[in-house]
This record gives C-alpha cells, sequence and structure tokens, in this order.
C-alpha cells in the first residue's frame, strides 16, 4: 500500500479491536474479551487499515500476527489507551465547580468551620465557597443560599432537615477566673458574674437538669447578642458563661476555657443541615454536606476523650 497523511484520527473502536488482536493474537479471543462478534471485529480492523492506508497483520493458521508497521503501531495504542483508562479512573465522581452559598450560625462558623475549613478546600479547589453567618431572625427561606446550618428545634417546612448533633450545656469560664473566685460549687456562682446570650434561657435550662437545687441569681449579669461575645467576654475572665461542646470545644481543648463543674445537660435544640429540595441533588452540596458531617463528628470524638 502507498502511505499518504492520514486526514482524521481512527475511531476509538476501532483503536481497542487492533489493541485485543494484538495483545491476544487472534480474532475469536479479541471479540470474546470486547464482547464483539467476530465479523464486527474484522470490520472495526478493515476500517482501521483503510483509514491508516497500512498493513496492520496478516492470517497466519488460525491465528494472525503482526506486521512490523503493526507492531510499532500497537504499542503506540497501547500507551495511549492505557493513558485514556489511568484518566478516566482518576475523574471524580461528580463535577464539583461553581459558587456554593453557605448560611450557619457565628458561633458554629467561627469555632468550627472556620478552623478547618482549607480541609475542604483542599478536597474541593473548584468550588468557590462563600460563607455567611445568620441573624436570629433570619429564616431558611432566604433564597440566596445553597445551604444552612441552623441551632433550632428541627422543624423547617418545606426543606430536607438532618440533625447534625445535639449539644451538652456546662458553665465555662477561664482558668483564672476559676482560681481567683475558688468556684468548687453551683452556690458559688453568686459570687461570679452570669453571661448570658439574649436572656437567661441557658442559665435556667442548666440550673433545672441538675440533680440538686441551689438558689442562683440567675437574672443577674450581662447579656450580649452575639454567642461570640459571650464566649471572649468568659475567655477574658469577664464571667462565667453557659456553653456548649460543639462551639466550645476548641477552646476547652486548648485550655481557654474550662468546666467548674462536671455535670452538663442535653440542650432543648440541636444543630441541623436544612437544605431547599431544589438543591438537594447539586454535587457541591452534597460535598459540603458529607464533610461538615465528617469534621464535626471528628472533632467531637476528640471533645468525648478530653480529660
Amino acid at each position: 500500500m502507498t502511505q499518504q497523511k492520514i486526514s482524521h484520527l481512527p475511531s476509538l473502536q476501532a483503536l481497542r479491536a487492533f489493541e485485543a488482536l494484538a495483545r491476544l493474537g487472534s480474532l475469536t479471543e479479541a471479540a470474546d474479551y470486547l464482547s464483539l462478534t467476530r465479523s464486527a471485529i474484522s470490520h472495526q480492523l478493515r476500517l482501521l487499515e483503510s483509514q491508516l492506508n497500512l498493513r496492520l497483520y496478516e492470517r497466519r493458521g488460525r491465528g494472525v500476527i503482526l506486521t512490523p508497521a503493526g507492531q510499532l503501531y500497537a504499542g503506540e495504542v497501547r500507551e495511549v489507551l492505557q493513558s485514556l483508562e489511568r484518566i478516566h479512573a482518576n475523574l471524580p465522581d461528580q463535577e464539583y465547580n461553581g459558587h456554593l452559598h453557605v448560611c450557619m450560625p457565628p458561633g458554629f462558623a467561627s469555632s468550627v468551620i472556620s478552623r478547618h475549613i482549607n480541609d475542604f478546600y483542599r478536597s474541593y479547589p473548584t468550588i468557590r465557597l462563600h460563607l455567611s453567618t445568620n441573624r436570629e431572625d433570619e429564616t431558611v427561606h432566604q433564597p440566596n443560599f445553597d445551604l444552612f446550618v441552623v441551632f433550632s428545634k428541627g422543624i423547617h417546612s418545606d426543606h430536607h432537615v438532618e440533625r447534625l448533633t445535639q449539644p451538652t450545656y456546662q458553665p465555662v469560664c477561664s482558668p483564672r477566673l476559676l482560681n481567683e473566685l475558688n468556684i468548687l460549687h453551683p452556690r458559688d456562682l453568686n459570687r461570679a458574674t452570669l453571661l448570658h446570650l439574649h436572656s437567661a434561657h441557658d442559665w435556667q435550662l442548666w440550673l433545672s437538669g441538675r440533680t440538686g437545687k441551689h438558689p442562683v441569681k440567675v437574672d443577674s449579669g450581662l447579656y450580649f447578642s452575639n454567642i461570640l461575645l459571650v464566649l471572649q467576654a468568659a475567655i477574658s475572665g469577664q464571667g462565667i458563661a453557659i456553653g456548649d461542646d460543639v462551639v466550645c470545644g476548641e477552646s476547652l481543648r486548648q485550655g481557654q476555657l474550662v468546666r467548674p463543674f462536671g455535670e452538663s445537660i442535653p440542650g432543648d435544640r440541636a444543630y441541623y443541615l436544612v437544605t431547599p429540595h431544589s438543591r438537594l441533588e447539586d454535587p457541591n452540596v452534597q460535598a459540603f454536606s458529607e464533610w461538615i458531617k465528617r469534621r464535626l463528628s471528628g472533632l467531637l470524638s476528640a471533645s468525648a476523650v478530653m480529660p
């Protein structure tokens, strides 16, 4: 045959047929390997030789042998197909790209997410993540967000709701304040400034959940509109706050905060993932949801073994 320049690339199916033939040395075995008929394999090989204007193999008895050109071409084709297989194997299960808008409480965002968010970015560098914090009066019906983390009783109509964790409550303060005031018993709380988020509800909840009842001036103290302000005041030794093991976990692990008493109670609310039904199948939403569940599980496990 007279060689001439190929005007277009051979089909992938023809290349796979030739590679199988070159490796197995038999039209019948190549057909079985590719789950094709023998005539289909022969057709692909004739098409390939016609496109290349090259004789690639010759029949010998019941088998075939490659021509010198066929041997050279077979090696190149095998490398290309193996490269394509590696590329296919390394593709992610889904396509992650574009923007993802997530809204969550300030304390959760600061104490849990912001401390570990680069781990998510390394895993999903093509997702453009936008984190926002919500106010008490904001709801999960805000149209500009794809996913919400909320601290609530879990009742959110027209949304998919999944509980992340129900935190436990306990008083927390700085080690310095604990030593200064010599707080050993709940009745000693009357010597300290109580720190509140919005109202005295959390302190009332913790005191009512204890086995022993002790008179504490629960309404006294300082009131804040943001949990981050409460925690900063507690870390700075300004008073004693009610904290949960999620938002306070890292500060407790680092020794910035301590528990004056060993007793904790389950909270009356929990952290939930709340997703609009229209966003449930979004790969970005699924990726962040799975990441946050793994991360939170690891942090809570670390808190559980903390002395």
